[in-house]
């Protein structure tokens, strides 16, 4: 399989992390995602559109009806004794609770297959897809910032991971391919989103990689890293 084909990328990095890529094929897909910093990108694209679209709806306690209503379209209401006043057999019933499984997965996969368009319709139209990602993280693996680079911004997220340096701040700087000295993007948030003005110089370079250095409070008082502390390469989608 082409894990270079986008789209394709897209579309399976977006079933696994609703899971319904299942069996072999997300075996398969766990497997060069370890190793795939491509694949690796899709997945946390994914995952951090949903999880926007998961925050922004606030929950609403159906009521009992619409329960049972869907209950009844699953079939999960059948009882076969309520068609007569017939004693039925332990066959039959057996046979019907069989029925009655097989329509809640049936209907379970409908429902998630209409999700899964619904989310690629409404991604697909609103929202702006980044050009590339970068993602910090520490010695254990564990992510401390992920960068979203579009058309005209960063879009960036601190996680919990992340040590909160009070009295100082993280600037985040592009790393020339050229060898050239490195160029401030700006000063880091230490928890939540926010986004940063991508400069016209972004796309002009060719990078070497995305870094980050502690400085004191208010950035880098020499226009130049003070002690670097993290790199990542950005990985193109």
């Amino acid at each position: 399989m082409n894990y270079n084909d986008t789209k394709l990328l897209s579309s399976l990095a977006a079933e696994y992390v609703l899971g319904t890529l299942r069996g072999a094929a997300r075996n398969r897909f766990e497997a060069i995602k370890v190793k795939n910093a491509k694949v690796q990108a899709a997945v946390h694209y994914w995952e951090s559109q949903l999880n926007v679209m998961a925050t922004a709806i606030d929950p609403v306690e159906p009521p009992a009806s619409v329960w049972r209503e869907i209950q009844q379209n699953l079939g999960f209401d059948f009882n076969p004794e309520k068609l007569s006043g017939i004693e039925v057999s332990p066959e039959i019933r057996k046979q019907a609770s069989a029925n009655d499984s097989w329509k809640a997965l049936s209907g379970l996969a409908v429902a998630a297959s209409l999700f899964l368009a619904v989310v690629f319709y409404q991604f697909s139209s609103d929202v702006k897809s980044p050009e590339a990602v970068a993602i910090f993280a520490n010695a254990e693996q564990k992510t401390l910032w992920s960068v979203d680079v579009r058309k005209d911004s960063l879009f960036i997220r601190s996680t919990q991971n992340l040590t909160k340096r009070p009295a100082n701040d993280y600037q985040l700087w592009i790393v020339p391919a050229s060898g050239d000295a490195p160029i401030s993007l700006g000063l880091l948030q230490q928890e939540g989103t926010f986004i940063l003005q991508k400069p016209e110089v972004f796309d002009q370079l060719e990078i070497a990689a995305l870094a980050v250095s502690l400085e004191p409070k208010g950035g880098s008082p020499t226009g130049a890293p003070t002690e670097v502390l993290f790199a990542a390469e950005l990985a193109l989608l």
